[in-house]
């Protein structure tokens, strides 16, 4: 039995040493351990800019994706409950967020952040009156001039007001109170911006040339609150501004002259059975080249659903007035599109966490088709796209 125990060991020991490589050798090579690196420059070509404001508690980041494939190419860290504009070269990203000593809660700072998009690399900042619209993001609450000479971010205290920022200075010029009234429509020439108010009506907000006073005039009424109300998203059509009702009205507007006024009203759902409404966040994407309005659509509409997943994304030609293409989608909330002769379609579903990219068919009425995808992983928003 000794004799059995014995050769069994030696088995054991000779397997062991046939398994395991020299020690001795191996503890005379060093440990090299892996030195992260990150990129210098982010990958070149078109982006999709996702606002991903993590309401769970986590920071927010605006994510770069390349608008060929959706890969993720950048990051630019966002703070809490932000918002962001990107500059019309798409070189510049301008983030305004909030800072919590206590994540939620405690001391707070209010601040501008200014990222370069080649490196994705904080180049300034600016500290802001700690008023910011703590709000889920939209394009209308923070707007660059036309000149991109001065940013304008929206306030709410609850008092309503924008906080007019110089950036050529990096400094606050003056706050615009802008009682009852909410969203920034910046004009196409000159320091002047409208905003939505809760009347039906218009103001618009002419600054002085040093950013340092202003003067307002307010609009006739343009839409009814109390019966159909419109989104703050929007976009423009040549010079004038496109809005969109909760049942899906097209509104036109001018601010050509100093004050905005009505070109027309046009009802794309009217004549479409079940009760059709717009449903999303950003819900107004205009092509020029071919005059078609992107615009997320549900059925059953009700009140409180215009915040509901899309079922389908209708292509409309806005110079004609007629519905070309209904193209069926899950869990849209967002759409934009490029300015190209052949249009790229981008779609945020924040229910699935996730950014979508669809290839346009103009000779199929525009019909869209999804191409690629990529995970938002947060409480996904807004989205621009950037050639």
């Amino acid at each position: 039995m000794a004799n059995r125990f014995s050769l069994l060991t030696c088995s054991a020991v000779l397997a062991l040493q046939l398994a395991v490589p020299n020690l001795a050798q191996a503890q005379e090579e060093p440990f090299v351990p892996e030195t992260l690196t990150a990129k210098e420059m982010v990958d070149p070509g078109p982006k999709v800019f996702v606002n991903v404001q993590n309401w769970g508690g986590g920071p927010s980041v605006v994510r770069f994706y390349s608008a060929d494939d959706l890969r993720v190419v950048g990051t630019a860290d966002a703070g809490a409950q932000s918002h962001f504009a990107i500059s019309a070269d798409g070189k510049t990203v301008y983030i305004v967020s909030g800072y919590y000593s206590r994540l939620s809660s405690g001391t707070a700072e209010h601040v501008l952040r200014i990222f370069d998009t080649d490196t994705a690399s904080l180049t300034k900042e600016v500290q802001l009156p700690v008023k910011v619209s703590q709000y889920t993001d939209d394009a209308s609450l923070m707007q660059l001039s036309a000149d991109e000479k001065y940013l304008y971010v929206q306030n709410a205290t609850p008092a309503t007001s924008v906080t007019v920022v110089d950036l050529e200075k990096g400094e606050v010029v003056q706050e615009v109170p802008s009682p009852g009234c909410f969203g920034i429509y910046p004009s196409l020439k000159g320091h002047a911006y409208s905003t939505i108010c809760g009347d039906g009506t218009f103001t618009t907000m002419t600054l002085s040339a040093d950013g340092a006073t202003f003067e307002s005039q307010k609009s006739d009424t343009i839409f009814d609150p109390e019966e159909d109300p419109i989104y703050l998203s929007f976009d423009r059509a040549g010079a004038d501004l496109l809005f969109i009702s909760y049942k899906g009205v097209v509104h036109r507007l001018s601010d050509a002259g100093g004050i905005i006024k009505a070109v027309s009203a046009t009802p794309i759902a009217e004549s479409v059975e079940g009760d059709w409404g717009t449903s999303g966040y950003t819900v107004v994407s205009y092509n020029e080249p071919n005059g078609i309005l992107f615009v997320p659509m549900a059925s059953g509409r009700h009140d409180g659903s215009h915040y509901h997943d899309a079922e389908e994304i209708w292509a409309y030609d806005l110079e004609n007035k007629k519905l070309l293409y209904r193209t069926p989608v899950e869990g849209i909330t967002s759409v934009i599109t490029t300015d190209e002769e052949v249009p790229t379609l981008f779609g945020l579903d924040i229910g699935g966490g996730k950014v979508v990219k669809f290839e346009v068919d103009p000779e199929a009425k525009f019909a869209a088709k999804p191409v690629a995808e990529n995970a938002t992983k947060g409480f996904t928003t807004t989205l621009a796209a950037r050639q």
